[in-house]
């Protein structure tokens, strides 16, 4: 017996659209995709969320429910299509295409709205081909269809007391917006049906890997590149290196060298010749700049779609944790403070009350790219004004200990043209992140918000994953006082 045809869904044929390779290994090759990352989880969590909150706004809605056959969901969303109600992931077939809208909303004349909900926070294209496809499946099943809209994240929300959908969206109408991307809209779904029941296509790397989103194919496609590849090049153009790569120019140090910038040229020659480039007189000027006492500084964030705190926006980064390491005068001991949330209440205006006691009145306050601390402690004290004439004077004494790398005073292969403090650290110190149960920001934030705001988590881990906190941020100061260290011996 033949095996059945797929049925094309709105999520394939938008990886279709960025890559045909991508869309065949959907249908064919699954298994190259690997496991869901943490990350790419917490989105599809997120999403979710945010999709709940929406459905929110239609309070006499039906949820369909996703059933494994497509026929079956189509069944069931056209007996549902006669109650005039709004209807929540309804799936409709047209051909061989499928599509699951979040939110059909019955109008005048028997017509329905299409509407997306997108956890993001303004219009993009990939939402218009989204929609655009969906309404040709939805039109071609005999919906009749008045207007698309998009609803998504208004970061203008400010949150007090309960969350507020219809505060908490923006909703767009991108009828108008679709029609370009409807015209050949048949012939394309055409090719796209084409290619996932052909031979894989052999695609070469390019910029569409990366755009709109990472590809989940890049462990495979870029498996080929070599160690010291030329997408290492310090800020290089994307189109520079593609077309490097054309002429079969794969590894950073046989780039030439006449097209390269003063930082660029440190790099290469610095890969070529396997040496750390060390400019002293740059490297003393930065030093001169700090006053001791040295505050050394770094937060942990998060920054949930939907708010969590009164008093915050979508989006915002807000701080649950800190490490502050203190060093007198030179040559002193650092003495360390640390602050993690209990996570029950808004963690800022402790957060400010503490650094407002320990950083004083004087001296450097030292942060790893200080935008992102001081961006963190303005908005926090927007929403706390008592504090803002004093994170107004605080501002004026940091210093960014990223400048003496990202402006190649100093600069070390092991880098790998990263001016980030864990590629740093570990090129210039014998210290690393490696082994540490939480070793980058990202997964901070993710476990943090798992065991203080999530429900289906063991009670064991609460614990862990706060001792773990602990051990990484303190380890995100330290590593500032010994690249601190690091740089004084090499700066006389």
């Amino acid at each position: 017996m033949p095996k059945p045809q797929p049925f094309l869904s709105k999520s394939k044929y938008l990886n279709g659209v960025k890559c045909s390779k991508l869309l065949w290994c959907d249908f064919n090759k699954r298994e190259a995709f690997g496991e869901t990352d943490p990350a790419t989880q917490a989105i599809f969590d997120q999403g979710t969320l945010v999709g709940e909150l929406a459905r929110k706004l239609y309070p006499e809605g039906i949820l369909i429910g996703r059933e494994n056959m497509p026929e079956l969901t189509h069944a069931k969303s056209i007996e549902a299509l006669k109650l005039r109600k709004p209807l929540f992931e309804a799936g409709l077939i047209y051909g061989r295409t499928y599509a699951l809208p979040d939110i059909l909303v019955p109008v005048e004349n028997n017509a329905w709205d299409i509407i997306e909900v997108k956890s993001g926070t303004d219009v993009e294209e990939q939402h218009l081909i989204d929609t655009a496809f969906q309404k040709y499946v939805y039109s071609g099943a005999g919906l009749k269809v008045r207007h698309c809209y998009l609803m998504h994240i208004n970061t203008e929300y400010l949150r007090k007391g309960p969350v507020e959908p219809k505060k908490l969206f923006t909703k767009v109408d991108i009828t108008e917006k679709i029609k370009p991307y409807r015209q050949g809209l048949e012939k394309s779904i055409e090719e796209t049906l084409a290619i996932m029941a052909g031979q894989e296509p052999k695609v070469k790397i390019g910029p569409h890997c990366g755009d709109p989103y990472p590809c989940p194919l890049e462990g495979l496609c870029w498996e080929f590149l070599p160690k010291g590849d030329i997408f290492q090049l310090y800020r290089g153009r994307k189109e520079r290196l593609f077309a490097l790569l054309d002429q079969g120019i794969l590894k950073l140090t046989d780039i030439p060298l006449d097209d390269l910038n003063d930082k660029q040229l440190i790099q290469v020659k610095s890969h070529r010749s396997g040496k750390a480039h060390i400019d002293k007189e740059g490297i003393g000027d930065f030093l001169d700049e700090l006053k001791y006492p040295l505050y050394l500084l770094d937060f942990e964030t998060i920054n949930p779609a939907v708010p969590v705190y009164d008093l915050t926006h979508p989006y915002e980064w807000i701080p649950f944790q800190f490490s502050l390491h203190v060093i007198e005068k030179e040559g002193g001991k650092p003495v360390h403070h640390p602050y993690l949330a209990p996570g029950d209440v808004d963690p800022r205006p402790e957060i400010l009350r503490l650094l407002k006691s320990l950083l004083g009145s004087s001296g450097t306050v030292l942060a790893w790219n200080m935008h992102f601390e001081i961006n963190c402690l303005k908005k926090s004290a927007k929403a706390y004004p008592d504090y803002i004439s004093w994170v107004s004077r605080l501002e004026k004494r940091f210093i960014d200990l990223i400048v003496p790398f990202r402006g190649f005073s100093y600069y070390h292969p092991a880098q790998e043209g990263s001016a980030s403090l864990k590629y740093v650290l570990p090129a210039l110190t014998d210290s690393s992140y490696k082994g540490m149960e939480i070793a980058d920001g990202g997964t901070a934030s993710r476990e943090y918000a798992r065991v203080t705001f999530g429900e289906n988590f063991d009670p064991k881990d609460l614990q862990k994953v706060r001792t773990a906190l602990e051990k990484y941020c303190q380890l995100d100061t330290q590593a500032m006082i010994d690249i601190l260290a690091s740089l004084r011996n090499r700066g006389i």
